[in-house]
């Protein structure tokens, strides 16, 4: 049975009627007038659990329509946490600002010792390098301008890379005829695995 739907209007009579007047308004209240149907009676600024979309709404100010707010009964009413959000579908943003990403040092980097697991498609900031970089095929690499760098005004002109590889790296997918090239001296202190029928040439 649906909770009542109150008009909120507490009218005259007998004691036990005005009683039951005032406890029907209470039920509705503490139930955000949950119902399948919208109260008959509204009222700018009131709330409506409406059971049939399993949304809460809010009268607006002007009492002309509804407003959502969120979904019942799930977690935090179906909105992203402000910590460590997990997003479903795509995400537009309409700004013309910026976006922040994360930024760490190479032990900050996922997949390292102590932090989350690393994954395909993971993107950040690497602070020991000063360049974007991304996970892809079991690896961190450059992404976009990462490699090069920029002299006055808009001139790309030099690649860059580091001389040391600590962290074990695949050339390619692993499977394909993929070459690759670094500018040496180049230290490697991890495994750098080099695929049957791909070259990697220092310079």
């Amino acid at each position: 049975m649906s909770p009542p739907i109150h008009d909120m209007d507490i009218a005259n009579g007998t004691g036990s009627a005005v009683r039951a007047d005032i406890n029907g308004a209470l039920a509705a209240l503490v139930a955000l007038s949950s119902n399948s149907s919208e109260p008959s009676t509204k009222y700018a600024y009131m709330f409506w659990a409406d059971t049939t979309n399993n949304v809460l709404k809010q009268r607006n100010a002007g009492n002309s329509g509804w407003i959502t707010l969120f979904s019942l009964g799930v977690a935090n009413g179906g909105l992203a946490t402000a910590a460590s959000p997990t997003l479903t579908g795509n995400v537009t943003m309409s700004g013309n600002g910026f976006l922040l990403v994360p930024s760490g040092t190479n032990a900050q980097q996922p997949g390292q010792s102590g932090q989350p697991a690393a994954a395909n498609g993971q993107f950040r900031y690497n602070s020991n390098s000063n360049a974007f970089e991304g996970y892809a095929d079991g690896a961190w690499g450059a992404i976009g301008g990462g490699g090069g760098a920029t002299g006055g005004g808009t001139e790309a002109i030099f690649h860059e890379n580091e001389n040391a590889m600590d962290q074990d790296y695949t050339i390619g997918d692993g499977t394909s005829n993929i070459n690759a090239g670094v500018f040496g001296p180049l230290t490697i202190n991890a495994v750098l695995t080099i695929p049957s029928g791909s070259v990697v040439s220092i310079v």
